[in-house]
């Protein structure tokens, strides 16, 4: 196979994965995760069904691959607003980039975090991030842990995260992403007293 040919194969190869992750969305968003099967989402990408399984493993493998990407991308905007240097408040930045994801991307947050989902997913994504909040602690030292060890950290951390957000999307609130990081920010690193008496 020649350079062009190669070429040709791999822009119809992206083309077809964007095509079933682009139908797998939107019958996630009008559907939710259990109503939707895979012959459905090969249907609605008008392609067929062994095409499905060329790319993914299963139902879960192609949501999963969704939502990872919409993390790649939020942490590259993040990497980008920070224009190569460690912010401030380096806890709160993380922070604040989650929430406006979240709202950026609220029904499938809402889809992935809340009733509608999967549990397996649900334990998919705490498992990322909090091996993604152990990563950035050891390259950057993001995180005062205190006397924790990390990994207990993470899961805390992960765990208060996670009520917070299905809280904040599911339930009428005024606050924004902005004072959502903050508040995480002050009771996580500044002390549960501190922030009560704030």
């Amino acid at each position: 196979m020649d350079e062009v040919e190669k070429n040709r194969h791999q822009r119809r190869r992206l083309r077809t994965i964007a095509q079933l992750k682009q139908a797998a969305l939107a019958l996630l968003l009008e559907k939710g995760y259990d109503a939707i099967s895979i012959q459905e989402i090969t249907d609605r990408a008008d392609l067929g069904r062994g095409t499905f399984y060329i790319y993914f493993r299963s139902k879960e493998d192609i949501v999963w691959n969704i939502i990872e990407e919409g993390f790649s991308r939020a942490t590259e905007n993040a990497i980008n607003d920070a224009a190569g240097k460690m912010p401030e408040r380096p806890e709160y930045f993380s922070y604040i980039n989650i929430f406006r994801h979240a709202q950026e991307n609220r029904d499938l947050y809402l889809i992935m975090l809340g009733g509608q989902g999967s549990s397996l997913l649900t334990k998919r994504v705490q498992d990322y991030l909090a091996a993604d909040f152990i990563q950035d602690n050891q390259r950057y030292g993001i995180y005062d842990c205190g006397k924790l060890p990390p990994e207990v950290f993470a899961q805390i951390l992960t765990g208060a995260l996670f009520r917070l957000l299905v809280w904040w999307l599911e339930a009428p609130n005024k606050y924004t992403p902005e004072e959502m990081a903050a508040m995480l920010e002050l009771t996580l690193h500044q002390g549960v007293d501190k922030a009560i008496s704030q």
